[in-house]
C-alpha cells in the first residue's frame, strides 16, 4: 500500500530541485497498530466475512471526489512544468563540443585498454607458441627417431631373409645340371620306409633283410 503525501505547500518553483520526481512515495506496510504483517494472509475466522460496504453520504462523495480531481490534476500540472523546464535547461546547457571532447576522451581510455590488454595476450600468446612449438619439434624428433628403427628392423628382416634365400639357392639345380642330377637320382635310389623289429631297431628299406640301425628310443628322443 502506498501513501502519497503532496509536499509542495509553501515552496517556491525556484529552490524545487532538478529531480523529475516530485511527489514524495512513501511504502506503507500497515496503516494502524497494532496489526499483524501482511504476509501471515486470512485469519481462518474471517476466511468467509463479508465486510460491510461504507456507507458515505452524498455530498461528502461528491467533495472527496471534487478534491481528488483538483489534487491530481494540479500534482500532474506541476510534474509537467518542472519536466519541461528542467528539460530545456538541460538542453541549453549541453555543448556539442564538450560532447565531443567527452566522447574522444572516452574512446582513447577505451583503446588504451585495449592496447594494454593486447600486450598481455600478446606475452600469452608468444609464450604458449613457443612452447607448442617446442613439443611439435620433440614430437617430430621422437617420431623420426621411431621410424628410423622401424627401417632398421625392416633392414635386417630383408637381410637375414636374402641370407637365407642365398643359402637354399646353393641346393637349387639349375637347367644345365639337371641330366647330372637326373642320374644321380635314378644310380642312387632312396628308399624312405622302414621297420622296426621286436627289439626296437629301425630296418630301412622296403626290402631290406638287412642291418639294424638305431633304438626306437633314441628315434623318439630325435
Amino acid at each position: 500500500m502506498l501513501r502519497i503525501i503532496n509536499n509542495f505547500k509553501n515552496i517556491s518553483l525556484d529552490v524545487v530541485p532538478t529531480s523529475s520526481y516530485l511527489v514524495n512515495i512513501n511504502s506503507v506496510r500497515w496503516r494502524r497498530q497494532p496489526r499483524k504483517p501482511m504476509w501471515k494472509g486470512t485469519a481462518k475466522s474471517k476466511i468467509f466475512r463479508v465486510a460491510p460496504r461504507p456507507q458515505v453520504p452524498e455530498e461528502e462523495y461528491l467533495e472527496m471526489k471534487r478534491l481528488y480531481n483538483k489534487y491530481r490534476t494540479e500534482r500532474k500540472t506541476i510534474r509537467t512544468f518542472l519536466t519541461l523546464k528542467y528539460n530545456e535547461e538541460f538542453q541549453q546547457k549541453e555543448d556539442a563540443d564538450i560532447k565531443r571532447k567527452e566522447f574522444e576522451d572516452d574512446l582513447m581510455n577505451c583503446m588504451k585498454i585495449n592496447d594494454e590488454w593486447n600486450a598481455k595476450q600478446k606475452v600469452i600468446r608468444e609464450a604458449r607458441v613457443a612452447k607448442e612449438l617446442e613439443e611439435a619439434i620433440e614430437d617430430a624428433k621422437q617420431r623420426k627417431i621411431k621410424t628410423e628403427m622401424k627401417r632398421e628392423e625392416a633392414k635386417r628382416k630383408n637381410k637375414a631373409l636374402v641370407e637365407s634365400e642365398i643359402e637354399c639357392s646353393k641346393n637349387f639345380i639349375l637347367p644345365e645340371m639337371l641330366d647330372a642330377e637326373i642320374e644321380r637320382v635314378l644310380a642312387n635310389p632312396v628308399d624312405h620306409n622302414f621297420a622296426i623289429d621286436s627289439d626296437g631297431n629301425k630296418i630301412y628299406g622296403r626290402h631290406t633283410v638287412a642291418t639294424p640301425k638305431e633304438k626306437v628310443a633314441s628315434s623318439q628322443n630325435n
